[in-house]
């Protein structure tokens, strides 16, 4: 028994060193192109230092990351793989440097997978502030991959409720970062053990810097202060340090056991016309199969797929790219997608002045939305911004009531609800030490934006090696529902797959 465990051992450490991916010295060198940074603008070049030594057990990194890394890692000149990362959190994660060097990394690495990279942090939010922010920001991104570190939040709930949600409503692979060493302490032992039985609870790949960072520290001989800039934030030596860090964790390999068929299921649109229609039926007339999928050209034709999830994406048939496309109409249960009440997201709300805080944190509503902009006016102030009073206008509402701070707005037509404790002025003028207050007349905006397209249309100039990969709905109950696309006969409709996801967290 004991030769065979020591077998394994090794094996592991050989298929896990030949997927490793190794971080280069020169990370940030690389061309930046993500999309939630600057690209176009050269990024800081760290310093040259030497990368962490090894952790007991690094062959095992990267775990709980086999979605997003096999997408990353089997991208290739002939097929670029999408992968949707969000980095969200506080300052530690929103700076500048450290989102082009994360960038920079990922390109360098994995060349060939079609990353979009986004930061949506708020600086100085709190775990408390940035649950209430998420459901602006994080929900509706439906990242593959999500980085996240917050303070605060721990013993309070909220920052496990953020992690519950990611698994309530995406099927996003997590990567936790948990605090680094700031000062001559130790890391408290409460903080380290919440991270690690967060990432435990929830599958979740955990970057333990309680631990790795002050490794690095006692290695080296440096203060904790030469690895900062101010306060906890780094500076571009710790900055480095952190991208190694997390960039160790970004490992392909195989032998990890997943459970994408649970939570991202590909059907195959071929199948019906080639083995049997137990997943996708075809009904009606203009349908064909192709190299690489099914072609619909004709309005009688359905495609029809009962499901589990709450999102649907139709995977395009990159052979059959080859001429003017035509369009289809999606039916989500029977009905428009935009019939749907939960297919309608709210942007966050605009900054207060002078900073980047949101003036408010959140905007709900208790009546279904439509697609348009909305203006909130402050039309009276005092002094501190304790007691002020707004209205709200629709671009396609119209006028739609006026409230107060002080208790809970719900407008004229249900669309807009503001809770009392989601205001954000009165604070921003204490933590920025702000002397005046938003003058009459100041506007805080949001846009409701969907989340949906009732009509799919096929791309008609393709990049052979793209994958095509467009969401035809999202964030609706996770529970069961039907689809349907039905060609309108103004060209063919190449598909390839649908890819249904199905929250694991219900």
């Amino acid at each position: 028994m004991k030769v065979k465990l020591a077998l394994i051992a090794f094996l592991l450490r050989v298929v896990a060193s030949c997927f490793m991916v190794v971080p280069a010295l020169a990370v940030a060198q690389a061309t930046p192109q993500c999309g939630g940074c600057s690209a176009g603008q050269p990024a800081q070049k760290p310093h040259l230092m030497a990368p962490p030594s090894d952790e007991p057990g690094q062959q095992l990194f990267g775990a709980h990351l086999q979605r997003t890394m096999t997408l990353l890692a089997t991208s290739n000149s002939e097929r670029r793989w999408p992968v949707r990362i969000l980095m969200y959190g506080q300052s530690i994660i929103g700076n500048g440097s450290f989102t082009q060097l994360m960038s920079d990394y990922l390109h360098q690495q994995f060349p060939y997978a079609d990353i979009q990279l986004d930061n949506l942090a708020i600086g100085g939010f709190e775990g408390p502030r940035l649950v209430r922010t998420a459901v602006h920001d994080l929900y509706p991104y439906y990242p593959d991959l999500l980085i996240f570190h917050v303070y605060q939040g721990q013993q309070s709930g909220e920052v496990e409720r953020i992690i519950s949600n990611v698994r309530r409503y995406t099927t996003a692979d997590i990567l936790l970062i948990d605090d680094h060493k700031t000062k001559d302490v130790e890391i408290s032992d409460s903080s380290a053990d919440f991270w690690r039985q967060l990432a435990q609870k929830y599958n979740c790949e955990l970057v333990d810097l309680s631990v790795t960072w002050s490794q690095y520290l006692r290695e080296h001989g440096l203060q904790p202060v030469q690895l900062l800039r101010e306060g906890p934030h780094p500076n571009v030596d710790g900055y480095t340090l952190m991208t190694y860090l997390i960039g160790r964790h970004l490992r392909y390999n195989p032998i990890f056991p997943n459970n994408w068929e649970d939570t991202v299921r590909t059907y195959e649109a071929r199948r019906p016309l080639e083995e049997a229609e137990d997943e996708i039926r075809l009904s009606g007339n203009g349908w064909s199969s192709g190299n690489q999928g099914i072609l619909g050209t004709a309005p009688t034709g359905d495609l029809h797929l009962d499901f589990d999830g709450n999102r649907v994406d139709l995977i395009a048939a990159h052979e059959e790219l080859t001429q003017k496309m035509g369009s289809a109409r999606i039916l989500l249960d029977g009905k428009p997608p935009s019939a749907n009440p939960d297919v309608y997201a709210i942007t966050r709300p605009t900054t207060g002045p002078k900073t980047w805080f949101p003036a408010v944190m959140r905007v709900t509503h208790v009546k279904p939305l439509i697609l348009e902009d909305w203006t909130l006016r402050i039309t009276r102030m005092n002094k501190d911004a304790t007691d002020f009073a707004f209205e709200v206008i629709g671009s396609q509402t119209g006028p739609d009531g006026s409230g107060t701070n002080t208790e809970t707005f719900v407008s004229n037509s249900g669309r807009v609800k503001i809770e009392a404790r989601d205001w954000m002025l009165a604070q921003i003028m204490s933590i920025f030490k702000q002397s005046a207050p938003p003058p009459v007349g100041f506007e805080v905006h949001w846009s409701v934006v969907p989340m949906f397209k009732d009509v799919y249309q096929a791309p008609d100039t393709p990049d052979k090696a793209k994958v095509y990969q467009t969401t035809l709905f999202q964030l609706i109950s996770n529970a069961h529902h039907s689809i349907d696309i039905i060609p309108n006969g103004d060209g063919p409709v190449p598909i390839q797959a649908l890819q249904v996801y199905r929250p694991p967290l219900r």
